[in-house]
C-alpha cells in the first residue's frame, strides 16, 4: 500500500499550496474580568478568530496580519461575538503573536514565546505558551451583547497559550478524496487486467510435450 501512501502525500502536498481556513485561539486562565455585564473572577477565557491563509498581510519586515471573525468565551459565564474589525497578528522581531481590535488598535491578548521570531500565520503552531500582554484595565471590547473586558493583570507573571488550527477547504477536501478515489479505481482496474492475462495465458513450464 506504499503507493497509496505516497500518492496522499502527493495531494496533500497540492491541497496546503492552496487558500485554507485558519483558526487562531488564544486562552488565558484565573483571569478576571467582565463580560456582557456578569463580572468574573479566575476564569479561563478564550479568543478565537477564524481567519484564511488567502487574506494574510505583511504590512512591514516580520509583521503579518490575518483579519477575521473573532469570539469569546469564559468558562461558567458563557460566550459572544465581537462586533469590531478583528486580527491576528504575528511581529517577528519581539516575537508576540495574539489578537488584536483593528476598530479601536488595542491588543486583546498577546502571548510571547521565541517561536514566533519566524512565524507567519500560515501554518498550524502550537499550542504556545508564554508571558501575555495586551490592554488589561485600558480597552473594552464590543460585543453583541454588551463588551468585554479584562480587569486582571496581562505580563509575564499572568502566561497565557496561542493556537493556530489549519483545516482544508471543502474544496480541498473534496479534491483530495476525488483523488484518492480515482487512484483506488486505476488500482483495481490494472489488478483485474493482470489477473485476466494470467488466466489467458499458456502456462510454460511444466507444459506436457509431445
Amino acid at each position: 500500500m506504499n503507493w497509496i501512501k505516497t500518492a496522499v502525500l502527493a495531494i496533500l502536498g497540492c491541497a496546503a499550496a492552496s487558500a485554507a481556513t485558519v483558526y487562531f485561539t488564544d486562552t488565558i486562565a484565573n483571569a478576571s474580568g467582565v463580560l456582557d455585564g456578569t463580572i468574573f473572577t479566575g476564569q479561563t477565557v478564550t479568543f478565537v478568530l477564524t481567519g484564511d491563509t488567502s487574506t494574510i498581510t505583511s504590512p512591514s519586515s516580520g509583521v503579518y496580519i490575518d483579519p477575521g471573525a473573532a469570539t469569546v468565551s469564559v468558562s461558567s459565564v458563557g460566550s459572544d461575538i465581537f462586533t469590531d474589525s478583528m486580527d491576528a497578528f504575528d511581529v517577528q522581531s519581539v516575537h508576540e503573536a495574539g489578537i488584536v481590535d483593528a476598530t479601536i488598535s488595542a491588543d486583546l491578548l498577546d502571548v510571547v514565546n521565541s517561536s514566533f521570531a519566524t512565524y507567519a500565520l500560515n501554518t498550524s503552531i502550537g499550542p504556545l505558551s508564554g508571558g501575555s500582554a495586551g490592554n488589561s484595565g485600558i480597552s473594552v471590547y464590543a460585543t453583541v451583547g454588551g463588551s468585554f473586558e479584562f480587569t486582571s493583570a496581562l505580563n509575564v507573571d499572568h502566561p497565557a497559550s496561542f493556537t493556530a488550527t489549519l483545516a482544508p477547504e471543502p474544496g480541498t477536501l473534496g479534491l483530495i478524496g476525488s483523488g484518492i478515489g480515482l487512484l483506488l479505481i486505476r488500482r483495481r482496474a490494472a489488478r483485474r487486467r493482470y489477473s485476466e492475462a494470467r488466466s489467458t495465458s499458456t502456462p510454460l513450464l511444466g507444459a506436457h510435450r509431445d
